[in-house]
């Protein structure tokens, strides 16, 4: 190992029998979860009722082309419950990275904190459910905020492979994240993934993403939203719970 290992936080490639590490990747983190089911129904119930009553519909507000299915806003009651447990794996998210980085790693703190160096609360600021059916498709965008996620609900794996016309670089159904510019072989600046119920990631707000289309009939069920910092009130710094 080079001198520098142990005072290193960029992620670190290693083989104990090798003097020298690989520094990879550069770009921006993404968390990998899984969340109970049940929070997933909980939010799927919401969709279809608001869905079926014509009501609520948050297609205007995104960037997908939902012509067969839909984007449901969720609010209230469902909105807080969904809250309580998504940011707890935002602070997850910061746990892991404060482990692997150190207790020193300024860079939590830089992101929560205003030109005042005042510590700011993350508040859920929207809340959606995507009802993706086949053709319908979310092209490349990002979101508002500073953090933002999706989790997955029912998705069958045959959106995956069927009905998929001969293409050399398959993605039907897929989610997709890209960062920065490909300048080797060696790199990767796309980040492909293919959901299932009960995983969910969490990201960056501006880390621009998409999801292309599927060509069989079903639904793909994903929930989606944003987290902003506002001015936390007296004698509450963080929203932890």
């Amino acid at each position: 190992m080079t001198k520098l290992r142990d005072k290193t936080v960029l992620p670190q490639l290693t083989m104990p029998e090798k003097n020298g590490e690989v520094l990879y990747p550069f770009g921006p983190p993404v968390f990998r979860f899984e969340i109970n089911h049940d929070i997933i129904d909980m939010m799927v119930e919401e969709g279809k009722k608001n869905w079926n009553a014509n009501i609520k519909d948050h297609r205007k507000r995104l960037a997908g082309h939902m012509r067969e299915g839909t984007s449901v806003r969720l609010d209230g009651e469902v909105k807080d419950n969904a809250d309580r447990e998504i940011i707890q794996k935002v602070f997850e998210f910061f746990d892991v990275l404060t482990h692997n980085y150190g207790p020193g790693w300024p860079n939590i703190a830089k992101t929560l904190t205003n030109a005042n160096n005042e510590l700011l609360s993350l508040r859920l600021q929207q809340l959606w459910i995507n009802f993706q059916h086949k053709n319908d498709f979310n092209p490349l965008h990002d979101h508002s905020g500073v953090f933002s996620f999706v989790i997955f609900g029912d998705i069958d794996k045959k959106i995956f492979t069927e009905n998929v016309p001969p293409t050399n670089s398959n993605m039907a159904g897929r989610f997709v994240a890209t960062y920065g510019e490909r300048i080797t072989p060696l790199q990767s600046n796309a980040f492909t993934l293919e959901p299932y119920k009960g995983l969910g990631l969490i990201f960056p707000a501006a880390l621009q993403h998409y999801v292309p289309p599927f060509y069989t009939d079903f639904e793909r069920v994903s929930i989606s939203g944003n987290y902003v910092l506002e001015q936390a009130p007296p004698n509450q710094p963080m929203n932890m719970k």
